[in-house]
């Protein structure tokens, strides 16, 4: 086993063994979403069965005729050439239509959470918008409680070794090809405008992420904004700001256009204040929220130690695992062990969970990196929070 002193040296390590490197790496995963993170081989299990096609016809989407797994690995996965982001979120319209059922939100919640454990992600948050699955059969208390169970399955099949919580998403903006439930409020209201629509829907979905908790769903543990909106990635540094100062908010989903700010205000109040920017590389691309990997502001957040914890976005959609993202941070961002190191531990100290759970997870993490030769100190108490995590294996 390297000892601390002399941690790894990742350049002289073969191309395999780094992949078994990041693969083995303790990892959490904070920007997830459900609906973009399926197996393909699930949607095309599900888009051609014909109780869930008629379902899904019948509330207003429409799955492609030919719904194969092939056909589908084309479709579903639009790859860097995407033109943008709203193209990027077509497969999704795909991918809502057969999560109209508790039956296969649990699933699609379970398969995620037994993939991500499978590369040693030991905390994942996932994030979807629970009225795109409200129908009138099911009802939003019923979609969290769906997923709910296929992550606490997933959980209790891993032995502790794996820990989810699930962020709640309000849509931004209004529109009626959202989904049924978007559908049937302009019904109920037709007279307010989209923005008043909009605002109703992102209220009634906060109420319900809190009702939730009430109701003893725990795994909820935070709320979102997400959606083709015109913030962060798209409105600019000011909604960032908006959203740490009059928000509140802990975290910041993407943020690639962070240092438009000129003046360093901004970068100091997320690191001063411990915000962390949720970094997504492959997506970023894919969605045009940046140009290319070389103007990606993850080496300056790095460098101005903002808590930049990497994450997958959509598994599916984009077609990458967290280690995939952490390979290519390293190839192109040229990631010392120390900042390796460091990357890890930013997603574990923004994790969503208690004081003392973020503990137990930090010391584990630690020691298990302190293993994998990337550095660290000795301390019983990380090795014992290991031990209890891993069961002494």
């Amino acid at each position: 086993m390297t000892t601390p002193e002399r941690p790894l040296d990742l350049a002289k390590l073969s191309p395999a063994d780094r992949k078994k490197l990041f693969r083995a790496l303790p990892k959490t995963d904070l920007h997830c979403h459900l609906d973009g993170s399926l197996r393909v081989s699930t949607v095309a299990e599900l888009a051609q069965d014909p109780k869930l096609r008629e379902r899904a016809h019948a509330l207003g989407y429409t799955l492609p005729e030919d719904a194969s797994e092939k056909t589908l690995e084309r479709v579903l996965r639009p790859g860097v050439d995407c033109k943008s982001l709203v193209e990027y979120l077509l497969p999704f319209d795909i991918i809502c239509g057969v999560l109209q059922t508790p039956g296969t939100l649990e699933r699609a919640a379970y398969e995620l959470a037994v993939d991500a454990a499978a590369e040693n992600v030991w905390y994942l948050e996932v994030r979807f918008a629970p009225q795109r699955h409200i129908n009138d059969d099911l009802d939003g208390l019923g979609v969290l409680q769906a997923v709910d169970r296929g992550l606490a399955r997933a959980e209790k099949e891993h032995g502790g070794r794996l820990r989810t919580g699930i962020i709640v998403c309000a849509m931004r903006h209004y529109d009626e090809r959202i989904g049924y439930y978007h559908r049937r409020v302009r019904e109920s209201y037709r007279y307010s405008s989209a923005r008043e629509l909009a605002s109703h829907c992102s209220l009634e979905v906060a109420r319900l992420a809190a009702e939730a908790r009430k109701r003893g769903l725990l795994r909820v543990v935070a709320f979102d904004l997400a959606g083709p909106e015109e913030t962060g990635e798209g409105y600019g540094p000011a909604s960032i700001k908006q959203a740490v100062t009059h928000l509140n908010a802990h975290r910041i989903g993407h943020g690639t256009r962070v240092l438009e700010d000129k003046k360093p205000d901004l970068l100091e109040f997320l690191r001063d204040h411990r915000v962390a920017i949720e970094v997504c590389l492959t997506s970023n691309v894919q969605t045009k929220a940046v140009r290319s990997l070389a103007e990606h502001p993850f080496r300056r957040l790095l460098d101005e130690e903002v808590r930049a914890p990497l994450c997958t976005d959509n598994r599916l959609v984009s077609g990458i695992t967290l280690s995939d993202e952490y390979a290519l941070a390293y190839e192109q961002f040229k990631l010392t062990p120390k900042e390796l190191r460091r990357v890890v531990l930013y997603g574990f100290k923004a994790a969503f969970v208690s004081y003392q759970e973020r503990r137990r997870l930090l010391l584990a993490a630690k020691a298990k990196l302190r293993e994998l030769g990337l550095g660290g100190t000795w301390s019983r108490d990380e090795e014992d929070a290991l031990a209890s995590l891993t069961g002494g294996r």
